[in-house]
């Protein structure tokens, strides 16, 4: 080994051995990872995305873990979401082993109290202010979440921010994530352009009393009515909550004022009244989503009809009115139940005791036709019916057999072939009339191309 060879040997092995050595150092530094920033202060319940830069000749995944999830939980791609108080370590590595660390800080100390900086607000329509959550000395934690309680009348953003939509009244609430809560009443004033009578210039009969309404422009006006007044108190007298009562005959300008200076009027003429008021029919049935028009008739003193009563005003009135509307003398029915129309006419009231019904119109069979060999008639053919509207009233079924021979069906739809030849129809009754019909058809030869394993597929229920 003294020889040159040798040396040359020695030093050969020497440096191979000094390229194992710093390799995977060499390797080590050509990968680097870092990540921005180094430190990220939250709140609970926010959100980071935490952003890095991996610089290395080969692509390569990085995988994120967080060293307390209950402080500071991470997914995949590496958004951090601030789970509780606390302080925790968001650790990146590539997969060839670089590596970068991003601390997390979490506020510690939750609001233990907390208000606004306004506890009332009185805006105009259209108007924007802001409300500012104030929380106690100590808290650390000021996440806010604003909510309006009728977005109609304000709206409120993430940051407090206010808008007035409509007129009225509603409460803007602050919450904490720890449910901490503080509140404002917003009062949105409207100005009104006009007010009018409802309803208006109208003849009644003497006796008639009416509670008249009234109506803004625009609708969400929110000014109040103070008083009524009317020009001719021996033709009409007029309560301050609008409630007229005719007294004499002739005509008479009844007036409405409101708070802010906006009035209105309407002329109310009085006639003789009637000597009697009745609308017809006194009873009704109606079957949902249909409407028929009750008829009013005022009579005379002789009993006939009063020609000249016929365009005094009628009030008129359901007991119900989920159940059935009324206007003008026109119902329509809405929902199964009963309800009472009254009419108002002349200081007289006539009522209908109106029922509202649900039918079933039509009754749908899972299965419409069977054929089966003798020898497959032992099973039972278990038929299933459903009823359209699926809400009626009655949607009890009844099935019958026209071939007791063939097959039986009992009150559930249990069909039971019975052994013989030919054909049964199994019909399926609802109480209003409607039927659906299944056949039964016991051959010594099932049709040609029939599907015996599956003889129902062709009668599912079709909307």
């Amino acid at each position: 080994m003294k020889t040159a060879y040798g040396k040359l040997a020695l030093l050969a092995i020497a440096l191979a051995a000094a390229l194992l050595l710093f390799a995977p150092m060499r390797s080590g530094l050509e990968d680097y990872l870092y990540a921005r920033p180094g430190l990220i202060k939250m709140n609970r319940g926010d959100t980071y995305d935490i952003t890095y830069h991996l610089i290395s000749e080969n692509p390569q995944v990085v995988s994120f873990t967080s060293t307390d999830t209950t402080v500071a939980a991470v997914n995949s791609a590496g958004k951090v979401t601030a789970m509780g108080p606390g302080e925790a370590q968001i650790r990146l590595k590539a997969r060839d082993g670089a590596k970068a660390v991003v601390r997390v800080k979490v506020a510690g100390n939750p609001a233990t109290s907390l208000s606004l900086n306004a506890s009332a607000l009185a805006m105009e329509k259209g108007q924007v202010t802001g409300l500012r959550a104030l929380f106690d000395q100590d808290a650390e934690e000021t996440l806010v979440e604003w909510s309006s309680l009728d977005e109609q009348v304000a709206q409120v953003d993430a940051v407090g921010r206010v808008t007035a939509v409509g007129g009225g009244k509603t409460r803007v609430v602050a919450r904490t994530p720890n449910g901490v809560t503080a509140e404002a009443e917003i009062s949105v004033h409207v100005s009104g352009t006009a007010v009018r009578i409802i309803p208006e210039d109208v003849t009644v009969g003497i006796g008639t009393r009416l509670r008249l309404g009234s109506y803004y422009l625009p609708d969400d006006t929110t000014d109040e009515i103070t008083h009524w007044t009317s020009s001719d108190e021996t033709v009409l007298r007029v309560e301050n909550d609008g409630t007229m009562e005719a007294v004499g005959i002739g005509s008479a300008v009844l007036g409405v004022f409101s708070a802010e200076g906006l009035s209105g009027s309407t002329v109310i003429r009085v006639e003789p009244s009637a000597a009697d008021f009745a609308i017809s029919p006194t009873a009704a049935t109606l079957e949902r989503g249909n409407a028929f028009e009750l008829v009013p008739r005022f009579i005379n003193a002789e009993g006939q009809l009063d020609e000249r009563s016929s365009g005094h005003y009628i009030t008129w009135v359901s007991s119900d009115p989920e159940v059935a509307s009324v206007e003008s003398g026109l119902v329509k029915a809405l929902k199964s139940g009963r309800t009472r129309i009254t009419a108002y006419a002349d200081g007289m009231e006539s009522t209908c005791d109106l029922r509202v019904q649900v039918l079933v119109h039509e009754v749908r069979l899972d299965t419409n036709e069977v054929y089966l060999l003798r020898e497959q008639t032992v099973n039972p053919i278990q038929l299933n019916a459903q009823v359209v509207p699926a809400d009626a009233d009655e949607p009890w079924i009844t099935f019958t057999s026209d071939n007791e021979l063939v097959a039986t069906v009992n009150d559930d739809g249990l069909v039971s072939p019975t052994g013989g030849y030919g054909t049964a129809v199994i019909t399926a009754r609802a109480q209003s009339g409607a039927e659906a019909r299944f056949t039964l058809n016991v051959v010594l030869q099932l049709p040609e191309g029939y599907d015996a394993s599956a003889p129902a597929e062709d009668a599912a229920f079709q909307e």
